[in-house]
């Protein structure tokens, strides 16, 4: 018996550790004492059942024990800003639990490195997803509505500020801005994009077409630049004859990199 109380002091240490981190990692927050409050929590999960609680009675214990649990891992400076966490918290452990209990029910009585591995590897994917979401938020507040004028078309896309983008066409002495494959085949249509392809291009048959180079990381490449009419940003004409360059590079959410000038 004494064995299997350790090994449920071990899991729901586990188990409680990864709710206090998670809610941490989601919110963006540093926790504290996080590994004695979850061992005080194990504690507690193991002598709760001895006092034979009703199910409503039990559930409002579970709540205001999860409320202390709360405020001896984070800190406050609102009761909005706890109420956030206690949320966070509250679905971690619907998180986990459902995990451990999906495993148990499924694989039966499993071993206890099989249940924390489980729990492992649900905490990355959770882990992972969480900075997948706050990447792609980052990108989208970064980026704006762009509207090119190429030959009396008028295209929509999504382009991409860039502070880092500094390349200047040695031509023109113009900021140019960088665009996908995607979009080049918008304006110009596939013949086009099977020539660059092939590298059977001719340049000539751009405006103001030339190559320039395109450092990234590590290389430097030629890429072609060429001339448009007309460029907005959010409905604003930022550039008139702006200088646009290809980059093969695939682009994850947006169509174009943009100068920081031009916002």
């Amino acid at each position: 018996m004494e064995i299997v109380i350790e090994y449920v002091l071990i899991e729901n240490l586990f188990i409680d550790l990864m709710i206090f981190k998670t809610t941490a990692l989601v919110l963006k927050i540093k926790g504290r004492y996080l590994f004695l409050v979850s061992l005080f929590a194990s504690v507690f999960a193991l002598i709760l059942p001895i006092f034979h609680l009703g199910s409503v009675s039990s559930f409002f214990v579970k709540i205001l024990f999860g409320v202390l649990l709360v405020n001896l891992s984070f800190k406050f400076s609102t009761f909005r800003s706890f109420l956030k966490v206690f949320l966070v918290f509250i679905f971690s452990t619907f998180l986990y639990g459902g995990v451990a209990s999906f495993i148990t029910q499924t694989f039966g009585e499993v071993a206890v490195l099989v249940l924390l591995g489980g729990v492992t590897l649900s905490y990355f994917v959770t882990k992972y997803i969480v900075k997948f979401l706050s990447r792609r938020k980052q990108v989208q507040n970064f980026c704006y509505d762009v509207e090119l004028e190429v030959s009396g078309r008028r295209l929509n896309c999504k382009g991409f500020l860039d502070t880092g983008n500094l390349l200047t066409d040695p031509l023109t002495s113009r900021p140019v801005s960088i665009i996908g494959l995607k979009l080049f085949t918008q304006i110009f249509g596939e013949d086009s994009m099977l020539e660059l392809l092939t590298k059977k291009v001719d340049v000539s048959k751009f405006k103001l077409g030339h190559y320039i180079s395109l450092d990234t990381v590590g290389k430097s490449d030629k890429v072609l630049a060429f001339e448009i009419d007309k460029m907005f940003v959010e409905g604003r004409e930022v550039a008139d004859c702006p200088i646009l360059a290809l980059s093969f590079k695939d682009f994850p959410s947006y169509e174009m990199i943009i100068k920081s000038t031009f916002v």
